[in-house]
């Protein structure tokens, strides 16, 4: 009985030092004191004096306990603290780290993505091809309100438009007032130009005037440092610049490698000093005429043309005044024919037409035609003013011959006639 009542004592007493203060656990040990010298003390003396003791020590013990158990539960608690800061900022390096790479990756994507989109520009030649290209990536991977090509002449004016704009074709536009006051900018900074509303006043003031924009980019198309053209796009948002900028600088080199490419051609097909056809150009749409005419079963008429005296004109005035009557006689042919007709030079002094569709008494008309023009005409070179005639020989198929050498050379038999029989005549 007695170990049941100091059991009991001795848990509520321990649990009343865990759950309250120090002083509220010694006033509860103290009453427990008081009752039980009250009804022990005397039956037990030595046993509950020990006891006593015992049971006031708890509060005191447990109190120690209890600060040293805070004290553990403080440094775990900063311990756990210091881990997670190191877990946070791992994980935010990680985070950082991930996103780096998602960036890169996408970064990587974007250039892979521009060099195949450059490749297929380079696989192209024409100007019409390679534009096509930019231009359907331009509506694939950007946000903008139009872009257009402006493409220059020889003088420096516009030649041609093409405007491109989100879920539209590609069409060709009549140049406006804001193309010419870009490309008047353009021609004198030399450099690509970006805008954005409000960042720089004095230039966005100028062009605003004319269009209103958000943003603006601007970059001169060089073909052997002369600016052949003018690219710019309208309203696409900053976020878009960097990659836009490489896009549209690959473009610029396939543009220069097109207008090159297009001036070779033009240099092996036109006779450079009378603007007409070369020789060899000719005779290759001549065959195709020939045989067009064939499949067709309708006439081809050809005209070999010699102009009288010429090299006595040469050696009299120079080969300067020479050339000068030939880039006329080139001139006056051009204005006298159908623009399906063909015009080539053949030699020195000799140019060779091809009447598609016509027979004889039509190319004799013709052929009268182009030498009373030439005749007629005056020509102003220098500090000279001369005049020529021209004698033309005439064949005609499948009248006079059915296959390209035989017309040609019933033609130069008809040339040769026509000298003979004094020059400045049709035969």
């Amino acid at each position: 009985m007695r170990f049941l009542l100091y059991a009991s004592t001795t848990i509520i007493i321990l649990f009343l030092s865990y759950k309250f203060r120090m002083s509220r656990a010694l006033l509860m040990s103290a009453a427990f004191t008081v009752f039980i010298l009250a009804t022990r003390f005397r039956a037990f003396p030595e046993e509950v004096a020990i006891f006593l003791l015992f049971i006031n020590s708890i509060p005191l013990i447990t109190e120690k306990f209890k600060k040293d158990l805070a004290e553990h539960k403080q440094g775990l608690r900063v311990e756990f603290d210091e881990v997670k800061d190191n877990y946070e900022q791992l994980s935010g390096k990680d985070k950082k780290v991930i996103e780096s790479n998602l960036d890169s990756d996408k970064k990587l994507q974007q250039v892979l993505s521009l060099y195949e989109i450059s490749k297929d520009m380079s696989a192209r030649l024409t100007l019409e091809d390679i534009f096509a290209t930019f231009s359907a990536t331009l509506k694939k991977s950007f946000r903008f309100r139009l872009a257009r090509l402006v493409i220059l002449n020889d003088s420096g004016g516009i030649s041609s438009v093409y405007q491109v704009e989100i879920a539209r074709a590609v069409n060709k536009k009549a140049p406006d007032d804001f193309d010419r006051a870009l490309v008047s900018v353009e021609a004198m900074s030399k450099k690509v130009i970006q805008l954005v509303r409000d960042e720089e006043p004095e230039l966005s003031r100028k062009l605003s005037i004319v269009k209103d924009f958000d943003t603006l980019i601007s970059i001169p198309l060089f073909v052997e440092e002369k600016i052949e053209g003018v690219f710019y796009i309208e309203n696409l948002p900053r976020l878009y610049f960097e990659n836009f900028m490489i896009l549209s600088g690959q473009f610029a080199i396939q543009f220069q490698k097109a207008i090159l490419y297009k001036k070779v051609q033009e240099m092996s097909i036109t006779d450079s000093l009378t603007l007409v056809s070369t020789r060899r150009y000719f005779l290759e749409r001549l065959v195709e005429e020939l045989r067009r005419s064939m499949r067709h079963k309708t006439n081809l008429s050809f005209l070999m043309l010699d102009l009288d005296h010429f090299k006595e004109k040469n050696d009299k005035f120079g080969h300067l005044v020479g050339d000068v009557v030939l880039k006329e006689v080139a001139v006056i042919l051009k204005g006298t024919l159908r623009e399906i007709d063909i015009i080539g030079r053949y030699g020195g002094e000799e140019f060779a037409i091809a009447l598609t569709g016509i027979g004889r008494d039509g190319a004799l008309q013709v052929a009268e035609r182009i030498r009373q023009n030439i005749e007629d005409a005056v020509f102003k070179a220098y500090d000279e003013v001369v005049s020529t005639t021209v004698s033309i020989g005439l064949s005609v198929f499948p009248d006079d011959a059915a296959d390209i050498n035989n017309i040609i050379e019933s033609a130069d038999q008809a040339l040769y006639k026509a000298k003979e029989s004094g020059r400045n005549k049709v035969c």
